[in-house]
């Protein structure tokens, strides 16, 4: 029997293999795609693949190969870092790193914690693109449909992304097989304008072919008739050879190859069936305790599970090898195909199965593998209710088990507790379980848990105390402003008061307490418990209820008292305890409150640095990586750097989802800038699909704390551009709402909107009580705010007609990089100065504002400029500043301008950021842009256009 050569074009898959080709020809161009095999068990997709790494391997291509396996689905990133590990030196380091990771002791609270996962999987993410940078490069994941969620999230991202670096991503599923990857995939692939390719059964001119190559040389009618019954499978096409030939049932006809007439059953089970059992007796006993631990295995764990020294299974294994069963993979060992795994797998009964799991996860455990290894074989164990080893070893990883993977955790847990003999036992599982359930975004469930334990009088009270800690946070994650926030407050505070706790869980709960007493609006309250709780953490050396107390005092210091050094002092206090990165949470909530006050001062450098600084601790797609994006991309917003805004948070659309209508704040602050942004660029279209996202979100609750601003303001601006003030006027009214735009940063900006609305509406109450609104809040507080009392005078100057504050606070914004408020206070003065018949002065200004808003692409803050000055009686020439380009090289900001030059000098995003200070997610969004600007599909195009334009500029 011959075998394939490497690389060569399976029979009947010369037009799939051509598609690949062209694919890798389009990679090796720096034109990426993403591929999707689809076929039945043994219809080549591995042998396609295979053959298609070879080619790259050839080409020049870094090659990073694998495959998904159903016993390791049950914990994220298993298929890529296995993957990685087979081919990159780089990639045990990479591992290692995130196991320490995840196994270090993480808190969860209401205002989000690291995912260490998430984190993990941005990192493989650029250990791909880094690698673009240096070589195209090719991912390969076979049996798609077997991996775990997140690893099937980060091919389906890779995917996405394909088009824009020298990379081929490509995948192989059999339909049918369960599990939502397939279906991920191939919608992704949709989307992204990927290659789906279904594998057809061979036709019978190609079952010939295959033969031929099988027998070297012609088959006869008969056998040709015979092997039919495989419906042009190439692998039971195989199968059935093997077996002819091993019964001896081939013969030779005048036609070449025949069957002798009384052969026996011909079906792939018969073949595979047989071809097991012709193996030696110790083989197969071998190859059954193989098949449970996966499609792939170490020797050094069959030979740990298996009881046996390793040395007396190497003639064992080699028999295996020589027998085609086992193929080695680096140091593992492969079945060759899964239906031979899957055969011993089902030839194993259930229950006999279910006890291999037992002895396998407890044999890894005693060799010290890695914590998903052996969960893996738990969550398939069956064991008596009372296996002490079992109950003993989900009792001493089930908090790093809720960390990894909440979903197996959960399905570990629940069956442990059925079993669990003692009641402080099960408790401590019910806990686990009800911190499984918050992760996993199920808190009425979490909620039953945690009040059963808390009615249970055998529970202790630092159990007490944790059920209390996490049935508040399922209570807020229900409602986290309204009804939720308060109830979550009360029933903290009452377990601040349990007898018997200690000193650091009472610490951890007034420090958690703080923040819902602060979401409750109950401010004096909150900052009573924030002291409380950084009082109780100093004594009993709880570091991080001290620190995370500290950030809520940070918080309240600005938003209640208005006390910006008190706040700024408290987060130097804060910063010190979380030095080395000792809370890297804390560090990012701290450095985002120190920014918004850098913002709110107008101290830019200072804003700039803790920019910095937030990028350097990375990106994370929990809420307070969140707020510190929107923080950033606020202080981006209103110093001009509008692209760049969107770019900071454009992701963040997509990191949440919420069954119903109504959208998280997440995706409101995204939708709402890029509305606000859309419409100030005369964007009908953009703007109006952005707000139809939109439609059903109200402001009538602080349910979006900061995200008022945009979202009205973008409301607005859209009525506005309609010829309807009125409706302008509405959608701005929130802002005075000190229920919706509870702190002044949030209320500041729009004021003087609201007066020049309200006066041209002829709603004087309306404009004065915004005016007073903004007097009022500079009049109480200290220290002073130059942004604030200069927004004032604006205010004010509107009201009384006065163009002399507009001027003031025009050159106050001016100073502090603040261009759209600048160019709305020259316009305002603009029009007052003309109805004043100051027409010189007024045309001065605006020129003036027609300046600043050219440059910042507001065409429509021009055009409303221009026409609210002829309203007021100004005539004004045909030309005007000339508006800036929206597409081309010209159309490019500043920062998009660094990137490409950076893509041209052969930089990958990783890089880019590093040396732009900026994250990865900014740059990638940035590159999209650069495409879209620019028409191109590539980076090797946006490097050829930056070469080019630089050329240029050297030769003018």
């Amino acid at each position: 029997m011959r075998t394939t050569r490497a690389g060569a074009v399976p029979i009947g898959r010369r037009t799939e293999s051509s598609q690949l080709d062209e694919v890798l020809s389009g990679a090796a161009a720096g034109r990426g795609r993403a591929v999707l095999i689809r076929g039945e068990a043994g219809s080549g997709k591995s042998t396609l693949l295979g053959a298609c790494a070879d080619r790259a391997t050839e080409s020049g291509f870094a090659v990073l190969r694998g495959a998904a396996n159903e016993s390791e689905r049950y914990f994220p990133l298993g298929t890529f870092l296995d993957l990685l590990e087979r081919d990159r030196p780089y990639s045990g380091q990479l591992r290692a790193e995130y196991r320490a990771a995840v196994a270090a002791p993480a808190r969860r609270t209401a205002a989000g914690m690291t995912d260490p996962v998430s984190a993990a999987a941005g990192r493989l993410f650029q250990v791909v693109e880094r690698q673009c940078a240096t070589s195209p490069v090719l991912v390969v994941v076979d049996d798609l449909q077997w991996a775990d969620e997140t690893s099937a999230a980060l091919w389906t991202r890779l995917a996405h992304h394909a088009e824009r670096f020298p990379l081929m991503v490509a995948a192989a599923v059999t339909p049918g097989s369960g599990g939502e990857a397939e279906a991920a995939a191939a919608r992704a692939l949709r989307h992204c304008g990927g290659l789906v390719v279904d594998l057809e059964p061979l036709v019978p001119d190609e079952v010939a072919a295959l033969a031929v190559r099988r027998l070297g040389g012609p088959v006869g009618p008969a056998l040709l008739e015979a092997l039919g019954g495989a419906g042009g499978n190439p692998l039971h096409l195989t199968e059935m050879l093997a077996l002819l030939h091993r019964q001896g049932a081939l013969t030779r006809g005048p036609h070449g190859f025949e069957v002798a007439p009384d052969h026996g059953d011909l079906s792939l089970g018969t073949a595979i069936t047989d071809r097991i059992q012709r193996l030696s007796a110790e083989l197969r006993a071998v190859l059954r305790i193989a098949a449970v631990l996966g499609a792939e295995f170490r020797p050094a764990d069959l030979a740990a599970v298996s009881r046996r020294p390793l040395v007396s299974l190497v003639p064992v294994l080699e028999e295996a090898l020589a027998g085609a069963v086992l193929d080695p993979v680096g140091e593992r060992l492969r079945f060759r195909h899964q239906l031979v795994r899957q055969a011993l797998v089902t030839s194993t009964p259930t229950a006999l199965r279910g006890a291999l799991h037992r002895q396998v996860a407890e044999a890894l455990d005693l060799t010290g593998a890695p914590l998903d290894q052996v969960a893996g074989h738990v969550a398939q164990a069956t064991s008596a209710a009372t296996d002490p080893w079992l109950h003993g070893w989900v009792a001493r990883h089930a908090r790093e088990l809720v960390t990894r993977s909440p979903a197996t955790a959960l399905e570990i847990l629940t069956r442990a507790d059925a079993g669990a003999g003692r009641e402080a036992d099960r408790t401590g599982l019910r806990l686990c379980t009800a911190e499984a359930l918050n992760a996993l975004g199920r808190p009425h469930e979490a909620e039953v848990i945690a009040r059963r334990l808390l009615a249970a009088p055998s529970v202790g009270p630092e159990a007490a105390a944790e059920a209390s800690w996490l049935l508040g946070e399922a209570l807020y994650a229900r409602s986290p402003t309204g009804a939720g926030a308060r109830e979550a407050a009360e029933l903290v505070a009452s377990a601040t008061g349990i007898d018997g706790i200690s000193e650091r869980s009472r610490a951890r709960l007034q420090a958690e307490g703080s923040f819902y007493l602060f979401r409750s609006d109950r401010l004096d309250e909150a900052a009573g418990a924030a002291v409380g709780a950084a009082a109780a953490g100093g004594r009993s050396g709880e570091a991080f209820a001290v620190a995370y107390a500290t950030w809520m005092r940070t918080v309240i210091a600005r938003a209640r008292d208005g006390d910006l050094d008190g706040a700024v002092d408290l987060s130097e206090r804060g910063l010190a305890l979380s030095v080395d990165g000792a809370h890297p949470r804390v560090e990012r909530l701290l450095r985002t409150q120190r920014l918004v006050i850098a913002g709110l001062r107008d101290r830019i450098p200072e804003a700039e640095t803790e920019i910095t600084e937030l990028r350097r601790l990375g990106e994370t797609p929990r809420s307070h990586g969140q707020h510190s994006a929107v923080a950033i991309a606020a202080q981006l917003f209103r110093t001009g750097q509008w692209d760049e805004a969107l770019a900071e948070i454009e992701h963040l659309a997509a990191s949440e989802h919420l069954a119903g209508e109504e959208l998280p704040p997440a995706a409101v602050h995204v939708h709402g800038l890029a509305a606000l942004v859309a419409g100030l660029r005369d964007d009908t279209s953009a703007s109006e699909a952005r707000l139809r996202l939109l439609r059903n979100h109200p402001l009538h609750t602080p349910a979006d704390p900061g995200a008022a601003q945009w979202l009205a303001m973008a409301r607005s601006i859209a009525a506005e551009r309609a010829g309807r003030p009125d409706q302008a006027l509405t959608a701005l009214l929130p802002v005075l709402d000190r229920q919706i735009a509870t702190e002044p940063e949030d209320r500041f900006a729009w004021l003087p909107a609201v007066v020049r609305l309200a006066l041209a509406v002829g709603d004087r109450a309306t404009a004065e009580t915004a005016a007073a609104a903004a007097t009022g809040t500079v009049s109480s507080r200290a220290p002073r705010v130059a942004y604030w009392e200069h927004t004032a005078e604006h205010a004010a100057g509107l009201l009384d007609a006065d163009p002399a504050p507009l001027l003031a606070a025009a050159d106050y914004y001016a100073a502090s990089s603040r261009p759209l408020r600048r160019a709305n206070a020259l316009e305002d003065a603009a029009e007052l100065l003309a109805r004043q018949g100051r027409a010189a002065d007024a045309r001065r200004r605006l020129d003036e504002a027609a300046a600043v808003y050219t440059g910042l692409g507001a065409t429509w803050g021009l055009r409303h400029a221009q026409a609210r000055l002829r309203a007021a009686g100004l005539r004004l020439g045909a030309r005007g500043p000339r508006p800036r380009a929206a597409s081309g090289w010209q159309s490019l900001t500043p920062t998009e301008l660094r990137v490409a030059r950076g893509i041209a000098d052969g930089g990958s995003n990783p890089e880019i950021a590093a040396e732009l200070m900026l994250s990865t997610r900014t740059v990638q969004t940035h590159v999209s842009h650069i495409l879209a600007k620019l028409s191109f599909r590539s980076r090797v195009e946006i490097a050829a256009e930056a070469a080019r334009q630089s050329r240029v500029g050297q030769e003018a």
